[in-house]
């Protein structure tokens, strides 16, 4: 007998924004292979599991896969020829591994046991649907296609021929080196077809990818298991140097290279699997692996099959109102993040995905600029201006240029990852332009731009974290302590501080020559006004315009337009929006339907765009009232993105991002983005950036609008 089982302890109290969190588990026979799973997003979750039972029933698929992300886990279905399906618990922290020996169920007893656990759970929170209404609405429309759905045995088709694939863990005697290296073998075997299963309309990645094999070494150690989770593993802990296969460690060069086979091997096999997010992730870490170490990378390029070029369409006009828009994929392109996640900065030649430890550019037509990798960190500008630390030296790069214009003894502290280029204001640097990036949470370094001289260094005494922006030459540095620190950028002299009894939450934002910063601690905050920059001896830097206390818990970044400011939170588990006037009095407060924590605010002609990481979005009119209200548009994003308004038209992202007209709240057209984007940004001309996990790339651009042109 088998079972789904939904944890009951948060009926006793309020769920939190995105739906109730508990216990969830798979019992066989009283026994739950899920171990650990006890505190998963429960809407989530259930939806995934009738996502990928729905996947093995009506959609005719032999994979399906929930994914519990908070521990790591995934569950893998496999269908066989009959009504029997195979399930594997895969564990994806290192080292990767099968936490217990593949279960064979009855196909129509997993459909049984996923809508008694679907149904269940929805009687339980009918109590609790408030802000997760659509969501529910979602779930109900899938259980309802999953028990609608007759039960058929798999077509017996000509079952395909078994699959096997060798590499020979002996290194070549001319290979430079050779003597005395460890290679890395495999022997890949695929009997019922699973690396055959997988297209680019499949969902589960992961289950096409368990087939049998083993890993080898020259001497014969043998590592036995599911090959490709073992590689994977093997890949992350070469980059530290601590690969092994029974005992022996294994050069990184060998493990990229065997992995790099891999991948061509399975490519070989099924060229669709050059999509598969896992194959495309080893990949890329085997490839950026091999640039580090500055070895030669083999050409895969042959087994590489790619899909069609669009076309794009005619261009927006540059007045009027959209008001229908169509968006077709331009390029798809494999990036190198690391295990942190990235962002993407777009500046005015290329597009920049950066993250701790990587930053990977890319020109408007898809082509890779550069790359720059790091182990000590990396501090990038939109300009591609970079700097890179390693534990002695730090080295900057400008723009596409592949050698460093210069490089420094460094203490091995992580710089980035952000990075201004700033001239100084007034009387002009013997230095020239400074660049100015954060340190860590230890504090803010500059760095002669011509020469690399470290000017300044400030390290604000003990801070654990720091918020780090500017107010045209100088920079402006928050800490937990709940001091703001006013740094000029060509000496790095603190000109002002100004003290307050909670901690600074967000980055200083910059309103002319002043600056708006944000205090909380729990439910209590403020914000004030004050000068950055001195305007003569009346105004000295650092005086305080005005201030405001608030009852607000996770306060938005405030934004300010037209004398107003507006910033968002939670009070009394609803969300509020404050509009505060020219002197910080409050003049209305608003409750909007979006979730508090995730809150991205934008100013648009007098009033206010909201929007969460959910896709719920509301325009908010100088007065207050609501123009309209967009709900969301499933699970939540790992992160809120910012709103923007290009042409005219507001890009509200989330799991599907929507194009809108501001005005009305018309949507013109919905990208379906899934919950697993790490970022999005969109250009001047509407071309819209994806970064999704893994690490791919997106780029989509307007095929076809209707725009009204005033005459």
């Amino acid at each position: 007998m088998i079972r789904f089982r939904v944890g009951h302890s948060w009926r006793r109290e309020t769920p939190g924004p995105g739906g109730p969190r508990d216990a969830f588990a798979f019992e066989l026979e009283g026994i739950n292979v899920l171990p650990g799973a006890n505190d998963e997003p429960l809407v989530r979750i259930v939806g995934g599991l009738v996502d990928a039972v729905a996947a093995l029933v009506v959609d005719g698929e032999r994979a399906g896969q929930v994914s519990l992300e908070d521990v790591h886990l995934e569950l893998c279905f496999w269908r066989t020829q009959a009504n029997e399906v195979q399930v594997c618990v895969i564990d994806l922290s290192q080292p990767p591994r099968q936490v217990r020996a593949p279960l064979a169920v009855e196909l129509p007893t997993l459909v049984e046991a996923t809508v008694r656990c679907a149904r269940s759970f929805l009687r339980d929170v009918e109590q609790h649907r408030g802000d997760i209404e659509a969501e529910l609405v979602s779930l109900e429309k899938r259980l309802k296609r999953l028990t609608g759905a007759v039960i058929e045995e798999r077509a017996r088709r000509e079952s395909p021929a078994p699959w096997s694939a060798v590499r020979s863990a002996t290194l070549h005697r001319g290979d430079a080196g050779a003597e005395g290296r460890i290679g890395v073998g495999f022997s890949l075997r695929d009997d019922d077809g699973r690396t055959l299963a997988w297209n680019r309309k499949t969902r589960a990645g992961l289950p096409p990818l368990l087939f049998d094999g083993e890993l080898t070494l020259a001497d014969g150690s043998q590592q036995p298991g599911l090959p490709f989770l073992t590689m994977m593993g093997l890949a992350r802990a070469a980059t530290e140097g601590g690969a092994k296969i029974g005992g022996q460690l294994v050069p990184p060069d060998q493990v990229y290279l065997g992995g790099l086979d891999l991948c061509l091997a399975l490519r070989s096999r099924n060229p669709a699997l050059g999509a598969n997010p896992y194959v495309e992730a080893l990949q890329v870490r085997c490839t950026d692996g091999l640039t580090a170490l500055r070895q030669p990378v083999p050409d895969t390029t042959m087994a590489t099959v790619s899909p069609p070029r669009s076309t794009p369409g005619v261009p927006l006009a540059a007045v009027g109102d959209v008001r229908r828009v169509t968006l077709q994929p331009r390029w798809s392109r494999p990036v190198a993040l690391g295990e942190e996640g990235g962002r993407i900065l777009l500046g005015k030649r290329w597009a920049i995905v950066h993250s701790p430890h990587a930053a990977h550019a890319f020109t408007r037509a898809g082509a890779t600029a550069f790359r720059h990798l790091s182990t000590r960190g990396v501090a990038i500008s939109p300009d591609g201006d970079a700097i890179c630390a390693t534990p002695e030296r730090v080295l900057f790069f400008e723009g596409r240029g592949q050698t460093a214009q210069w490089f420094r003894d460094h203490d091995g502290a992580r710089p980035g990852p952000g990075l201004e280029a700033i001239s100084p204001r007034g009387a002009s640097s013997p230095f020239g332009d400074v660049l100015v990036c954060p340190l860590g949470r230890r504090g803010v370094v500059g760095y002669a731009r011509m020469s690399g001289r470290e000017l300044w260094r400030f390290e604000p005494a003990r801070t654990q974290s720091l918020t780090f922006s500017r107010v045209g030459s100088r920079v402006l540095v928050g800490t937990d302590g709940g001091t703001l620190y006013g740094v000029d950028a060509s000496d790095g002299q603190v000109r002002f501080r100004v003290k307050a009894g909670l901690p600074v939450v967000r980055e200083a934002v910059a309103v002319r020559n002043r600056a708006l910063v944000v205090l909380n601690r729990g439910e209590h905050s403020a914000i004030y006004l004050c000068d950055a920059l001195s305007s003569g001896d009346t105004t000295p830097a650092g005086a305080i315009v005005w201030t405001r206390e608030l009852i607000l818990s996770t306060p938005s970044s405030p934004v300010w337009a037209r004398g107003h400011t507006w910033v968002g939170g939670g009070r009394d588990g609803r969300t509020v929006l404050i509009c505060l006037g020219k002197n910080g009095q409050v003049l209305w407060e608003k409750t909007i339907p979006c979730d508090a924590r995730t809150l991205s605010l934008l100013p648009w002609e007098g009033g206010v765009l909201v929007a969460d990481a959910r896709g719920a979005a509301t325009r908010v009119l100088p007065d207050g009232s609501a123009e309209w209200v967009l709900g969301s548009s499933g699970d939540e994003l790992n992160r809120a993105i910012p709103l923007a308004v290009r042409r005219r038209t507001l890009v509200v992202p989330g799991p599907v991002t929507r194009l809108v007209q501001p005005r009305g709240g018309r949507v013109l057209a919905e990208l379906a983005t899934g919950p697993r984007m790490l970022d999005l940004a969109t250009d001047a001309k509407l071309t819209i950036y994806v970064l999704r996990e893994p690490g791919t790339l997106e780029t989509f651009v307007p095929g076809a609008a209707l725009a009204v042109v005033p005459s």
